[in-house]
């Protein structure tokens, strides 16, 4: 039943199962069940248990038993030599499938040690709650990392300011590897050989252009207001959120941005702003005692989404609340919107994802699409959220519809 693949390359189809390696999927055995962590050629297959989930972004280090931590540091030691002399000899991983690059033997062995770790996690751990949400989550981000982009590294190399950043890009990899685990409130970050789509300036996004017809940038207006919104069951107003401040709590007294500034301030606790006017206005309007105490029992927090965040200061409750309710709402929402590019489209795709906003690659004749995403998007838990759509033929230059 246990088996262990040996890429996480879409091209790179290969399985590890009882001591023999398997290349071709339509021979993979037939009760192959358990495996340490998905990948994208698996994607056909069903009834597979991931032990990497089961841990919910604890590090394998920290779970290995007393009775495999020498294998495991064996065959640790091996990989990275193996990948130290790859580097030394120019040899590039990502292009390559890595049963390619290494000894048969050293590929069973070390699956032999990976089965055995998967074997107990699986014994050991309880099936998380929130099990299917990572799992549709985790197969959609690894479809997303065997996606090449389409980056324009002529363009990059025309900027003349901040070269140390312009060199890193050239030598960046045109992939974005996402860590689902990466943040305790289930914030997106990227790995460390990942194309740094969330932390890419502005000023360079310009250089990242669609595989098919045009970028099409999905948003929900004012995220973490319409989470606060929904968390204590007020109706979403169908304006701009903000406006809807100006209008609803400030009067009109002051502009969009004032308000704005105004909101984050007070959401996340500038002690000055709290005692203002202005935070007295917020108060009476958005009752945030009442969602720390629904969702934070003193030391826990609890989303409605059901993850589970444990040692947080009262502080950081509201905070943690609405920006993990906020950052799985994102995901919730782009799974489904996968699954209709998937099911209903022509070869458009989820390109990325940027904090609050789902980004496709769409292709012309999927144009009939766009109204169906913006629903999807915008029909959340907490009500239908007025959602922000931009385009354009890069990333730097998206444009509202």
């Amino acid at each position: 039943m246990f088996f262990q693949t040996l890429d996480d390359k879409l091209e790179c189809v290969g399985i590890y199962y009882d001591d023999d390696l398997f290349f071709d999927v339509d021979q993979f055995p037939n009760d192959i069940t358990k495996t340490w962590k998905y990948s994208s050629f698996l994607k056909g297959l069903s009834d597979i248990e991931y032990a990497n989930l089961y841990l919910e972004g604890l590090p394998i280090e920290q779970v290995i038993p007393e009775y495999l931590k020498d294998d495991w540091d064996d065959v640790s030691d091996k990989i990275t030599a193996f990948k130290r002399s790859l580097l030394i000899s120019k040899v590039d991983e990502t292009e390559n499938c890595f049963y390619d690059l290494v000894p048969k033997r050293f590929l069973i062995e070390f699956c032999r040690v990976k089965n055995s770790i998967t074997k107990f996690v699986l014994d050991k751990y309880d099936r998380p709650k929130r099990y299917d949400f990572s799992l549709s989550v985790c197969k959609m981000l690894e479809d997303m990392s065997n996606r090449k982009l389409n980056l324009n590294k002529k363009k990059l190399k025309s900027y003349t300011d901040g070269q140390n950043n312009v060199l890193d890009l050239l030598r960046s990899k045109p992939y974005i590897r996402y860590n689902q685990f990466g943040t305790v409130t289930g914030r997106l970050t990227t790995k460390k050989k990942s194309f740094p789509i969330l932390t890419l300036k502005k000023d360079y996004r310009d250089i990242v252009e669609p595989v098919n017809s045009v970028f099409y940038e999905f948003d929900f207006n004012g995220a973490e207001a319409r989470v606060l919104l929904g968390l204590l069951g007020k109706e979403q107003p169908s304006q701009d959120v903000h406006d809807f401040h100006r209008a609803k709590i400030f009067g009109g007294l002051l502009t969009r941005e004032q308000c704005k500034t105004a909101f984050f301030a007070w959401l996340y606790g500038a002690r000055k702003l709290n005692q203002s006017q202005e935070g007295k206005k917020l108060r009476e309007f958005y009752d945030k005692d009442s969602v720390v105490k629904k969702f934070w029992d003193g030391s826990t927090v609890k989303t409605p989404l059901g993850k589970i965040i444990p040692d947080v200061s009262e502080h950081h409750a509201l905070n943690y609340i609405v920006q993990s309710t906020t950052a799985e709402l994102t995901l919730l929402q782009a799974v489904k919107i996968n699954h209709l590019l998937e099911t209903q489209g022509s070869g458009s795709f989820l390109s990325c994802l940027i904090h609050d906003s789902v980004v496709v690659d769409l292709k012309e004749e999927d144009r009939h699409l766009i109204p169906k995403i913006q629903r999807l998007m915008g029909s959340t838990k907490f009500g239908n959220f007025s959602i922000n759509t931009s385009a354009g033929k890069s990333l730097g230059r998206l444009r509202k519809q």
